[in-house]
């Protein structure tokens, strides 16, 4: 399906890790490289997992196409590339604003999408980012495994708001946010450039209570 994707940030150096459980405690998200909520995250038709170096020919076979990367602001990827992008995200840490965690979408055990977290710079804020391979578009699976991003977001590293930007003729990965129960805060018009146009981005967030109150 079309993503909704964060830029990528190059990550930052490791820190040492804090308990998980220390996030309602001090008020920020839990730190650390993983918090682990038992690898591979399993929902009813997919496993989530963090990305891998040997995942760059999965992910190669989407961040290749236009249609895809047309709404990530961003040309398509080579093989090298994706290699490249592939090891950094695979040994990068997730504890500081700007730290990315990527994980890797599998169904049936085939690597069919992404979905992703960028710690914001705003306080216990996360912005989630998706991106499924259009041959399993129209399932419901890119809803499955951004409500699983979620879980992670708000009950395992303890972020309290997290936010979508999405540009406004993405229409499915708008739908997307909205059966999820996320709200839109903004329309930003002209706000950035696609294809040598100015392109209108929208933005959806959830509240941890209300995630809890609706997950």
């Amino acid at each position: 399906m079309p993503p909704s994707v964060p830029s990528d940030s190059a990550p930052s150096p490791a820190a040492p890790m804090s308990a998980p459980g220390s996030a309602a405690r001090s008020g920020a998200p839990s730190r650390g490289y993983r918090v682990d909520p038992g690898w591979p995250v399993v929902t009813p038709r997919l496993a989530l997992r963090p990305v891998a170096p040997d995942d760059a020919e999965a992910f190669f076979a989407w961040r290749s196409l236009p249609d895809v990367v047309r709404f990530m602001y961003q040309p398509p990827w080579d093989q090298e590339t994706a290699k490249v992008k592939l090891r950094t995200w695979s040994s990068a840490p997730f504890e500081e604003a700007g730290d990315v965690l990527v994980l890797a979408v599998e169904a049936d055990g085939d690597v069919i999408g992404e979905t992703m977290l960028k710690w914001a710079a705003g306080p216990r804020q996360a912005e989630v980012g998706y991106a499924l391979h259009p041959d399993v578009a129209g399932h419901g699976l890119a809803t499955e495994a951004v409500r699983a991003t979620l879980r992670l977001a708000f009950g395992s590293y303890g972020f309290h708001r997290v936010y979508a930007r999405i540009d406004e003729e993405n229409l499915p990965s708008v739908r997307v946010a909205q059966r999820l129960g996320m709200r839109q805060e903004a329309r930003l018009v002209e706000s950035d450039v696609r294809d040598g146009a100015w392109s209108t981005e929208l933005v959806f967030a959830l509240l941890d209570r209300e995630h809890a109150d609706r997950d």
